[in-house]
């Protein structure tokens, strides 16, 4: 359930992120997206992993997230948050809210990188203030609302 929610909040940012795409990043994207969810194609996460390697590659920040999560779950790859924390450091400082808010969670739970309440709470703003609901759902019971 948990990767469904986030495969909708990427279908939702990728036309956002298409006007600013290279050429191919975003066809790969879609492929990757359509093997790890099995969408019209056996799911395979090792092809995911490679359209989304190559996408990626290319600086396509929702591809960067989604591989993200492929590192963070090891799926189609070995488990490796190291990898996944670079990847969504990638697509935050892209813009994308959603892997500003991963990695406030990240940064906040010790996962990849040394842990870090001050860093946690500012990706977890900087999301909230990109419109990231969750995030700002976080906040909003951290600090009541203000």
């Amino acid at each position: 359930m948990k990767y469904q929610v986030i495969c909708l909040a990427l279908a939702l940012a990728a036309p956002i992120m298409a006007e600013e795409t290279p050429a191919g990043a975003l066809e790969n994207y879609q492929l990757g997206m359509r093997h790890a969810q099995g969408e019209g194609v056996p799911r395979d996460d090792a092809r995911a992993r490679e359209y989304l390697e190559k996408s990626a590659a290319q600086r396509h920040a929702p591809a960067q997230y989604a591989l993200g999560w492929l590192y963070h779950e090891g799926r189609g790859v070995a488990q490796d948050d190291r990898r996944a924390f670079a990847l969504f450091e990638q697509a935050a400082q892209a813009g994308l809210a959603e892997a500003q808010y991963m990695l406030g969670v990240m940064v906040g739970q010790g996962w990849g990188v040394e842990k870090n309440s001050q860093a946690s709470l500012a990706w977890i703003k900087r999301a909230a203030d990109n419109g990231h609901v969750p995030a700002r759902q976080v906040l909003d019971s951290l600090f009541g609302g203000q």
